[in-house]
């Protein structure tokens, strides 16, 4: 019996193979609905080449770990399942990417990580009644079953919660992974922006296990510090552009004032369903819809940078990450400037990053130095310098449509901090 298999193109690493349960993965409905969720959410408002998808970084990030897989000699069964892993580890993502997370966060207290891991086990299903007719393909769950794989494994890899074979966590999880290595280049090619250059071959040639632990013999250093670097640079020019963040809280407002709403029902759609989903749920949505199809977003009105904060701003700041107090804050300066409800947005950005990539400040990579494990602080100072620099540089903003932005920028400060 011959075993399927097909030969996919991809611009950033050539041709990349999927053959027997890859190719059945491929197939997946979970897989494929990846097509119509860009990688980068609303980072094509910027820079107009980031239509790329979650599927595409999944393809490549698959490809990726099997290449670490073989210079790290696993065996086949831990090369199968470091794949499966990395191919499924993006399977949870709702519309827009990491758009609507703080949402689903704040109401069921879970991620896009605990959806994936969901799907995985055969706890939760993308389809709605109607799709069920239409899409007779195999689950992740049920192609995973079907080749006797322990769904719990790729899960745990995912999550990073393996404890034994650490390093098959360190190769999708850990402070330089194949899942950054891959965005990064991924959307540095798309955006145009040039710091997400890394040299992977160098980065490969360096890996050894060490002690049941992956780790980078000396020579590696270099590398390293393009990675991180480009980490740092990608994450304020791109993710955390101020444009593109405006739009991901205009889309984020739009749901959150829906009443009743059932994030999940959200979660399952992709881009553009959920842009015409948006356009039926009333004439504030409908707007938010529209000023987001046509560009027209809201303006910053007001910032505080995260640099030398007054002790009282702080304390103000800490408060604003809650979600129902930042929102009754924004009721309340809509209700003194007789402001539309919202139009006023308050963004604090600092927890929400840290809690949608918890890696961005890791930089505990194990050196390995004439047979001793050495920090790679000790090599270099450029690690800890990347972990002080403020990601993005505010630590409040308030957004609004253009035609208050006057009188929020004259009067707002007082409103928040007094």
């Amino acid at each position: 019996m011959s075993i399927k298999n097909k030969i996919i193109r991809d611009p950033i690493h050539g041709n990349i193979k999927c053959q027997g349960i890859f190719f059945d993965l491929i197939e997946a409905p979970e897989i494929q609905r990846l097509y119509d969720v860009k990688q980068l959410g609303f980072a094509h408002l910027v820079y107009p080449g980031a239509h790329h998808t979650r599927l595409e970084h999944s393809l490549g990030t698959y490809h990726l770990a099997a290449f670490v897989a073989n210079k790290l000699k696993l065996n086949v069964e831990e090369k199968k399942i470091i794949s499966c892993a990395a191919l499924l580890h993006d399977i949870g993502h709702g519309p827009f990417s990491h758009t609507l997370e703080s949402i689903l966060r704040d109401i069921l207290k879970i991620d896009h990580i605990d959806l994936t891991e969901k799907l995985i086990l055969g706890k939760y299903s993308i389809f709605d009644e109607y799709e069920k007719k239409i899409v007779d393909s195999n689950s992740v769950y049920e192609i995973l079953k079907k080749y006797d794989i322990d769904n719990r494994l790729i899960s745990n890899i995912i999550k990073g919660k393996l404890k034994d074979k650490y390093y098959l966590s360190q190769i999708l999880n850990s402070a330089i992974d194949v899942d950054q290595l891959d965005y990064l280049m991924r959307d540095a090619y798309y955006t145009g922006v040039a710091y997400g250059m890394i040299d992977f071959e160098r980065f490969l040639q360096t890996l050894i296990l060490f002690d049941n632990k992956i780790a980078l013999e000396k020579k590696g250093v270099g590398v390293v510090e393009n990675i991180l670097m480009a980490r740092a640079l990608m994450y304020s020019s791109v993710y955390f552009h101020k444009t593109v963040r405006i739009a991901e809280l205009m889309l984020s407002k739009a749901i959150d004032i829906i009443p009743k709403k059932d994030p999940l029902v959200f979660f399952k759609m992709t881009d553009s369903e959920i842009i015409n989903e948006l356009k039926k749920k009333g004439p504030y949505q409908k707007e938010i819809a529209t000023r987001l199809k046509f560009r027209k977003l809201f303006k910053q009105a007001f910032s505080i940078s995260g640099k030398g904060l007054d002790a009282s701003y702080s304390s103000e700041i800490k408060k604003l990450e809650d979600a129902e107090y930042r929102r009754q804050k924004e009721e309340h300066i809509e209700d003194k400037l007789k402001i539309p409800k919202g139009h006023i947005i308050i963004d604090i950005p600092s927890k929400e990053l840290h809690q949608a990539e918890p890696r961005i400040d890791l930089i505990d990579i194990p050196i390995i130095d004439k047979n001793e494990v050495k920090p790679l602080e000790f090599f270099t100072p450029v690690a800890n310098a990347i972990k002080m620099r403020l990601i993005p540089d505010w630590s409040l903003m308030i957004i609004t449509d253009e035609k208050y932005k006057k009188i929020v920028t004259n009067k707002v400060k007082k409103l928040i901090f007094n």
